[in-house]
């Protein structure tokens, strides 16, 4: 059986704010790369692993691995493997006697894992395709609390979220098929955009505002501005960029007829030649040449699916 090559998601790299901590503490947010990274180092420790228990299983979510690597052409990377651990599986076990329902347990428990790989100059991070841990968005909710369990050992009143990035033009491409766009629902995410001319004014805006989150439910019946100087297309444009949260909404006239699409929380799929036993072979070590020739491929796959700026 031939080996798979490597395939991966891609997610934006967000800071968010931890609304108790930042209401009752003195206001400590991470705020560079380096926090960044110690905050992802410090994810390995054991101590910050999650449980978390169904009707069938018992399992345990932590992150493995921590590496570090530098390049002069794609800036610092960082790279995790996250793991879940199955404590306990309910189902059939046989005995001496014959056969019963209960749990089983070993020792140590086996694992799905998936590689992570944080590209700190566009705060882009690719993740390993596993359509088993990829099944529901569990494993997005586990890494966050993981981020935020993390983020607190340092004292930080934020944290690190994961948010997928839509395909290349997406949510653009989507925006303009509307003759008549009335209502564009979205949530954006302020901490350290990627600025195109698109943006920049909406960014600023928002700086200066002191806004870090920004709901917005623009509606108009007759029709919302579709200029690529107005707010409703600024507003697409960091949402592509993956500076939101959660899904987008679109309604009006389309091909016709009335028609309301929810999207955005789907990322773009990214693939590299290199099998996928080598990339998790050589990314334990990212000092190697065949780690570098990894990291630099995912790299130029990255910006072929979402290139920067525009």
């Amino acid at each position: 059986m031939s080996e798979n090559h490597f395939e991966f998601n891609l997610y934006r790299l967000n800071i968010v704010d931890e609304s108790q901590l930042s209401l009752f503490n003195e206001l400590h947010p991470i705020t560079s790369d380096e926090a960044i990274i110690d905050t992802l180092s410090e994810t390995t420790n054991s101590a910050h692993d999650t449980e978390k228990e169904t009707r069938s299983a018992h399992y345990k979510w932590g992150f493995r691995k921590f590496s570090f690597f530098e390049d002069n052409h794609i800036g610092k990377v960082v790279s995790l493997i996250l793991a879940r651990s199955i404590v306990e599986k309910h189902g059939e076990i046989v005995t001496d006697q014959g056969i019963t329902q209960g749990f089983s347990t070993s020792s140590p428990p086996l694992a799905d894992t998936m590689n992570m790989f944080f590209f700190m100059s566009r705060h882009l991070v690719a993740i390993e395709r596993n359509s088993t841990l990829m099944s529901s968005k569990t494993w997005n909710h586990m890494c966050q609390k993981i981020f935020s369990r993390a983020a607190t050992k340092f004292g930080y009143t934020s944290s690190i979220a994961l948010e997928p990035v839509p395909h290349n033009l997406e949510l653009i491409n989507l925006f303009k098929s509307f003759t008549r766009l009335t209502r564009l629902k979205i949530n954006l995410r302020l901490p350290n955009p990627e600025l195109s001319r698109y943006t920049r004014n909406l960014y600023e805006d928002l700086l200066d505002s002191g806004i870090r989150e920004y709901l917005q439910d623009m509606k108009n019946p007759r029709g919302l501005s579709t200029e690529e100087s107005a707010r409703p297309f600024a507003s697409v444009a960091m949402a592509q960029a993956g500076y939101k949260e959660g899904e987008v909404t679109l309604e009006g006239i389309k091909d016709g007829e009335f028609k309301k699409e929810i999207t955005g929380e789907e990322a773009a799929r990214g693939k590299i030649s290199e099998l996928k036993n080598f990339v998790r072979g050589v990314v334990i070590g990212l000092k190697t040449q065949e780690a570098t020739t990894v990291v630099r491929a995912i790299f130029e796959e990255i910006e072929r699916i979402s290139p920067g700026n525009e």
